[in-house]
């Protein structure tokens, strides 16, 4: 069957395979502002074993079957970020496919209104050496993820399909 007639479909999985090939996944992504108007983002250790090693990457956490978006935004504070719960507004969705891992990804954007404090800055996670603002400005391919560089434009042009 040549690719323009495969359908997609979904399956319930409790393990995701990152090597796999045509997947849709879902994820929640948080975006937090501080006063200048910089975005949190995570520094990946260059010691993890992940495509984003030593990069920026905005906070978020791939979906859970039957999970509602929010549901996941909340658990990108308490499990990702391992800080307290707080409000998160949603600010929209956005999609884009990777053409070399030949993916679709689906995000669901959320922000928090106030900027972390410095103690919770200090709380970096598994594989995470920090937790610092940036301008999304400076992100390109060596000290960013791809994923990172899709928010970014999502937020300049909300609601646009990246290819």
């Amino acid at each position: 069957m040549s690719d323009e007639n495969m359908l997609a479909y979904a399956v319930k999985q409790k393990e995701i395979d990152y090597n796999e090939k045509n997947l849709v996944l879902l994820q929640a992504q948080l975006i937090n502002k501080n006063d200048d108007g910089h975005v949190m983002v995570e520094k990946v250790s260059k010691d993890a074993n992940s495509y984003a090693a030593g990069k920026y990457y905005i906070p978020g956490v791939a979906m859970h079957f039957g999970e509602h978006p929010e549901e996941a935004g909340h658990r990108i504070l308490t499990e990702e970020l391992e800080v307290d719960d707080r409000e998160i507004v949603s600010i929209g969705s956005q999609s884009h496919y990777d053409k070399e891992k030949e993916r679709w990804y689906v995000l669901f954007l959320f922000e928090t209104k106030e900027p972390f404090t410095s103690e919770e800055m200090k709380n970096p996670c598994d594989d995470i050496d920090e937790l610092v603002y940036i301008d999304l400005e400076i992100a390109d391919s060596e000290n960013s993820t791809q994923g990172l560089k899709d928010i970014r434009e999502a937020m300049k042009v909300p609601g646009r399909t990246y290819i």
